[in-house]
């Protein structure tokens, strides 16, 4: 499989060329969003490894069947994925890069199906959930069904023929599986943006990166994550992300997940003196960002 180094001697500001022998991982199916966070990620042809969920695209990458595994972490309106975190924890892996993709969700069914034939919606749960106003003004009736992918959900209707049932999936889902969009972007907000991480298992460094995601777990004692904050406030350093987690095995204490805008030097001070104080800083990942 390729190093850290081997790809990102091929990345750009702007597109990430790649060796089209890369297999990369994914949460969901061919035309699904995770699909097209590859595609703007990577900018020549990959292999597309499918996973039904989050663990089995981890559990890819561990196994050797991918050289990089990309999944959700975040959504802009409903936040954290916590399995990624999960996972990320349990599995000895890098994060090397993060790409934001704008969401658009659209009501697909067969050809010839119109609104009033609708009596059921099958999609993701979080499909659903960014789609909650649309649903409830225009297909109130209509019974949710939640499925593991947005694109198969899709799969399923076309496969089966399903004339009563609609999916919320991509405008590539619908394509791929020759299907009618019925109405177009129907997610209830505009800025409907959710955050992907393409994870490696090789921890090389990337001089270009430009934000990390640490795990830092401070003393359960007053005023630790106030002395904790201060270290980034002393060296300028920007957090874009803030979130406590439960520690497992010590209920009703806390670890957190910060994600900070920081060169090489500005990490590894840091880092440094988050251990001075005696608290554990695990890195996840130093990455690139790209929109």
């Amino acid at each position: 499989s390729l190093s850290i180094i081997a790809i990102f001697s091929r990345i750009s500001y702007h597109n990430c060329g790649i060796l089209t022998s890369m297999r990369v991982a994914i949460q969901g199916e061919i035309g699904s969003f995770h699909d097209a966070a590859t595609q703007q990620f990577f900018d020549h042809p990959v292999q597309i490894i499918p996973c039904t969920t989050f663990r089995g695209a981890f559990a890819a990458l561990r196994d050797g069947m991918a050289d990089v595994a990309i999944v959700a972490v975040e959504n802009s309106l409903y936040g954290s994925i916590h399995e990624t975190y999960d996972q990320l924890l349990q599995h000895d892996f890098t994060i090397i890069g993060e790409i934001q993709l704008h969401i658009h969700q659209q009501l697909i069914v067969l050809p010839g199906v119109a609104m009033d034939d609708i009596t059921e919606i099958i999609s993701h749960s979080a499909a659903i959930d960014q789609c909650r106003k649309f649903i409830a003004e225009r297909l109130p009736h209509a019974t949710v069904r939640e499925h593991a992918d947005t694109a198969g959900a899709v799969a399923e209707i076309a496969t089966k023929q399903l004339s009563r049932s609609a999916a919320i999936a991509s405008r590539a889902a619908a394509t791929l599986h020759r299907m009618t969009i019925l109405a177009k972007n129907i997610e209830d907000e505009a800025d409907n943006i959710t955050r992907f991480l393409v994870i490696s298992p090789h921890p090389e460094p990337i001089p270009a990166a430009n934000k990390a995601s640490i795990i830092l777990t401070t003393d359960h004692t007053p005023g630790a994550l106030y002395q904790a904050l201060g270290v980034f406030d002393q060296h300028h350093t920007n957090l874009t992300k803030l979130e406590s987690r439960p520690v497992r095995g010590r209920p009703f204490e806390y670890q957190f997940i910060l994600d900070v805008l920081a060169d090489q030097s500005q990490l590894i001070t840091l880092v440094h003196e988050l251990e001075q104080l005696g608290y554990t800083a695990q890195l996840l990942g130093h990455y690139c960002t790209f929109q």
